[in-house]
C-alpha cells in the first residue's frame, strides 16, 4: 500500500468516525425526545448528504502536523472557566460558554502579530464546550480536568484533519467528556470490587 492509499484510507476513516459520532449523538437525542419518524428519516438523509460531501471535499491537509502542547494546555483553562461560570455562578451553559468564547476571542488583540495568541481562542473555546456540560454529567473539577486532558490530546493530533468541518471542537470536547465518563465508571467499578 503506497502513501497515497494510506492517506486516503486514514482520511476516509477519520471522516467516517466523525460522521458516525455525529449520527449516533443526534439519533439518541431525537430518540429520547420521541421525535416523529419522518424527522428521523429527514435527519438521516441530511446526514448521508453531509457524509457524501465530507468524503468528496478536501478536509485534510497533506502531511502530519500537530498543535503544540503549549497551546492545548489552554483547553482545561477554558473548561474550568466555563464550568465555574455555568455551575458555580449559575449563569447556565449557554451564557457560561458564550462569555468564555467572547473573552477568548479578545486575546489575539493583545498582540495581533503573535501566532501563539491567534490560536488561543480555539483552545479556550474547545474547553468551554466541556465546561458547558450539564451538572449531572460534570459535577466535579476533577471530571473537567480529565475530560479536558483527553480533549487536549485529541485536539493536538487533529490539526491537519477535518479542515472546514463544522463542529470539530464540540465533537472533540464531546469525545473527551465521554472518555472521562467511562473513566469515572471504571473507577466506580474498581471501588466496588476492592
Amino acid at each position: 500500500m503506497n502513501f497515497s492509499s494510506k492517506h486516503k484510507l486514514l482520511r476516509n476513516g477519520v471522516t467516517g468516525t466523525f460522521f458516525l459520532i455525529h449520527f449516533v449523538f443526534l439519533f439518541f437525542i431525537l430518540l429520547e425526545s420521541k421525535a416523529p419518524s419522518y424527522i428521523l428519516v429527514l435527519i438521516g438523509i441530511l446526514l448521508c448528504t453531509t457524509l457524501f460531501s465530507y468524503l468528496r471535499s478536501p478536509l485534510h491537509a497533506e502531511g502530519f502536523n500537530y498543535f503544540s502542547w503549549r497551546l492545548v494546555v489552554w483547553v482545561p483553562v477554558g473548561g474550568l472557566i466555563a464550568f465555574y461560570l455555568n455551575q458555580k455562578l449559575g449563569l447556565g451553559p449557554v451564557l457560561g460558554g458564550s462569555v468564555t468564547g467572547f473573552a477568548a476571542s479578545c486575546i489575539p488583540r493583545i498582540d495581533r502579530r503573535s501566532e501563539y495568541l491567534s490560536h488561543l481562542p480555539d483552545m479556550l473555546y474547545c474547553g468551554a464546550f466541556i465546561g458547558m456540560s450539564a451538572p449531572k454529567v460534570t459535577h466535579e473539577v476533577s471530571f473537567i480536568l480529565i475530560a479536558s486532558a483527553v480533549t487536549a490530546v485529541l485536539l493536538m493530533f487533529s490539526k491537519n484533519l477535518l479542515h472546514g468541518v463544522g463542529g470539530k471542537l464540540g465533537t472533540l470536547a464531546f469525545m473527551g467528556v465521554v472518555a472521562a465518563s467511562v473513566i469515572y465508571q471504571l473507577m466506580n467499578l474498581w471501588k466496588l470490587w476492592y
